[in-house]
């Protein structure tokens, strides 16, 4: 494990280093499969830009009301660097309103914009996954496999692998629809529903999971989610695309 990199004199942490770097290649990407798509790539940046400050502001800012008693002792750590001290689901949500509501203000494509990051998210997710597995964040179950790694004197699941794999194996199959030219926003639900599966296959490997109505594993059940939306979203596109009359399976 690698969880500080020394660089001379600079000593830098392996995990936030790794998020910065897939952040910045997630909209870089995005920017770019936007160009092609014939947008402003300059909109995909913004977007994130501003989702990523709502999240960093409401993650804090939710960490702080939830665990109040211990900040009010110590006032100061509220605007510290601590990156665990940070609750991602609802930095997430409002994060995703506000790249929303910019992609709603200023009337982009919301099909071709998803397409666009979702390819940008996957490669950014991947990068994360990795930066992990070297800093040692979340943490595999205990596992005897040929494959194992050790950590703190105990053979666990790479179940950062596992997921960086997933994410890799679901940017293919996205790739694979932007180039077949299929319509706007099949990419994107693809990228959703291959998240949603590696979600669910790889939670169970993981040595801590929040869990909901008395023992489901919390992403488990999010990522069942996200795969019955998928189906249903490419099953109803495939059903228009072959009524007749309908619009044409292929950008035009």
């Amino acid at each position: 494990m690698l969880p500080i990199l020394q660089i001379g004199p600079l000593a830098l942490p392996t995990y936030p280093l790794a998020l910065l770097i897939a952040f910045w290649t997630a909209l870089e990407i995005s920017s770019r499969i936007a160009r092609r798509s014939r947008l402003d790539g300059d909109h995909l940046y913004n977007a994130g830009l501003y989702g990523a400050l709502a999240l960093i502001v409401a993650g804090r800012g939710a960490h702080v009301v939830a665990f109040w008693p211990a900040y009010r002792v110590q006032p100061g750590e509220i605007i510290g660097l601590n990156t665990q001290a940070f609750l991602w689901g609802p930095g997430a949500i409002i994060g995703a309103c506000v790249a929303a509501w910019y992609i709603y203000r200023h009337k982009l494509p919301w099909a071709q914009v998803l397409d666009a990051a979702a390819a940008g998210a996957l490669v950014g997710l991947i990068i994360a996954e990795l930066g992990a597995f070297l800093a040692g964040n979340g943490i595999g179950a205990a596992a005897e496999l040929p494959w194992a790694v050790e950590l703190w004197g105990v053979r666990r699941h790479p179940v950062q692998l596992y997921a960086a794999l997933g994410a890799a194996l679901t940017l293919a199959a996205t790739l694979w629809a932007a180039r077949r030219g299929l319509r706007g926003g099949t990419a994107a639900w693809i990228g959703l529903l291959g998240w949603g599966v590696t979600t669910w296959l790889v939670e169970p490997f993981r040595a801590e999971s929040a869990t909901i109505l008395g023992g489901l594993r919390t992403a488990q059940v999010i990522g069942w989610a996200a795969v019955i939306g998928a189906l249903w979203a490419l099953r109803t596109r495939a059903q228009r695309a072959q009524t007749p009359g309908g619009s044409s399976s292929r950008n035009r």
